[in-house]
């Protein structure tokens, strides 16, 4: 009778025990869906706001861009001085050392 009693006590702790490993991996498993979603939108976030910069540059100097054009592309049209640049073409190039200009607000 005495190992009988601490077989079932032992099942019983197990069984206690894979519930609430359950029930704690299920709790993690959800934060983590959150943290995965959290990082998604900081990154769709961190690409808008390369994109405004690369906009805000567009249109306060242009000629800081022709300047960055011609540092990290080869010259293909020196006539078409209207041809701009936009993000994506600097992002499609798969350029190592990018460096994105900071905004300052006054």
């Amino acid at each position: 009778m005495k190992y009988f009693s601490v077989i079932t006590s032992l099942f019983i702790l197990n069984i206690f025990v894979v519930v609430s490993l359950l029930y704690f991996a299920n709790l993690t498993r959800s934060i983590e869906k959150e943290n995965y979603i959290l990082k998604n939108k900081i990154s769709h976030i961190k690409d808008q706001i390369n994109i405004n910069e690369i906009e805000y540059n567009i249109y306060s100097s242009y000629e800081y861009l022709q300047k960055l054009h011609k540092i990290y592309f080869v010259e293909k049209n020196k006539n078409n001085l209207n041809e701009r640049i936009s993000y994506f073409d600097i992002k499609n190039n798969d350029i190592k050392n990018l460096y994105t200009v900071g905004i300052k607000n006054y």
